[in-house]
């Protein structure tokens, strides 16, 4: 339609289906004809900072306190994870997989979390008919309710990690703590400051400047936003 100078986007359409162009490396002049990869305008895709966090592990509350993320962070952090992992292509374990693959992932953290609230009151409720029965529950009542919990605290903080790493090394972000490859680092954050670490990762792979936060979707963002698979470039500094 004109002279364009390389990387430059217009919309253009095929047919009935409406793309996103972008001018290959060189340029093209009026008239020129050329190829070039069709993105689709149904989807819109995010690009996250390369070599630097977007913002501090502290800014938990930078969009408010009442934002959905930061209330599934704080009151079912399975669940934020799991929108952070589904929309950077992770399993519900942080191993890589297609993006088909990982539109489960939310549905699964989903089915642990009421896993865990049923066996939950279903203890609370043995114990308390012991009570009302005018016994006193069995020590193994105790330890059961004890292991339930124990066993989900500790993949909660397996799966934050498992997720900080495989976003650190997507973005090529570096560790402050270098000992362990950047692992102790992440497994530190996880356990200490979970609910800042996993704000930290929500906001960094989101743009809600532009796009709002869903509270029950699977990725935690509109169905028609996504992340880039890969980054474009490394830039900046790591901001802890």
């Amino acid at each position: 339609p004109a002279d364009l100078p390389a990387g430059y986007t217009f919309e253009a359409q095929m047919g009935s289906k409406r793309f996103l162009a972008t001018v290959p490396p060189g340029g093209v002049r009026r008239g020129d004809r050329f190829t070039c990869p069709m993105k689709s305008l149904d989807r819109v895709e995010i690009q996250a900072p390369t070599g630097r966090w977007r913002d501090g592990i502290f800014d938990i509350f930078h969009f408010g306190a009442l934002h959905p993320l930061v209330l599934n962070a704080i009151f079912i952090p399975l669940i934020a994870v799991g929108q952070i992992m589904s929309r950077n292509h992770l399993t519900w374990f942080g191993d890589h997989s297609s993006r088909f693959q990982s539109l489960s992932v939310f549905t699964n953290m989903l089915m642990v979390v009421l896993c865990w609230g049923a066996l939950n009151l279903l203890f609370l409720f043995m114990i308390g008919v012991t009570f009302n029965r005018g016994h006193l529950p069995s020590y193994l009542d105790y330890v059961a309710l004890g292991l339930v919990n124990a066993f989900m605290l500790l993949f909660s903080i397996y799966a934050v990690a498992r997720t900080r790493g495989e976003i650190r090394s997507k973005f090529r972000i570096p560790a402050m703590l270098t000992c362990g490859g950047g692992k102790t680092e992440d497994y530190l954050c996880a356990t200490f400051c979970m609910p800042c670490t996993i704000t930290q990762m929500g906001r960094h792979t989101a743009d809600f400047d532009t796009y709002r936060a869903v509270c029950c979707s699977g990725t935690g963002l509109p169905s028609n936003v996504d992340v880039v698979p890969e980054p474009l470039s490394s830039q900046g500094a790591n901001t802890h």
